[in-house]
């Protein structure tokens, strides 16, 4: 059975910062789309105040920052929507994590 989505799921190699205002989590990247991210959910995770800001670390030179929000919280991941109004920093997102696959 396949999978039915508004936007296809990309497997991504790659580890992001999400940060809120009162702290931060390092978390693997799952997988990405023109929507949003899931995350390995991380060990100390609290559910935190609403303005994240997601913050992917590609490699040493490249990082792509998007605003986001909490919409999954499942045992193991975390699924994150993208703020609307992003769409040139998602697609560069997008176009940098051909180089984070497996």
């Amino acid at each position: 059975m396949s999978e039915k989505r508004q936007f296809p799921r990309v497997e991504i190699n790659s580890t992001a910062l999400l940060a809120a205002v009162e702290r931060a989590w390092l978390c693997q990247v799952q997988d990405i789309s023109n929507g949003g991210a899931r995350l390995g959910k991380p060990l100390d995770w609290t559910t935190p105040s609403p303005g994240l800001r997601l913050h992917f670390i590609i490699d040493q030179d490249t990082i792509v920052s998007l605003y986001a929000q909490v919409v999954r919280e499942a045992a193991d991941h975390l699924g994150l929507r993208f703020d609307a109004g992003q769409d040139d920093e998602v697609d560069r997102l997008l176009y940098e994590s051909r180089f984070a696959m497996d």
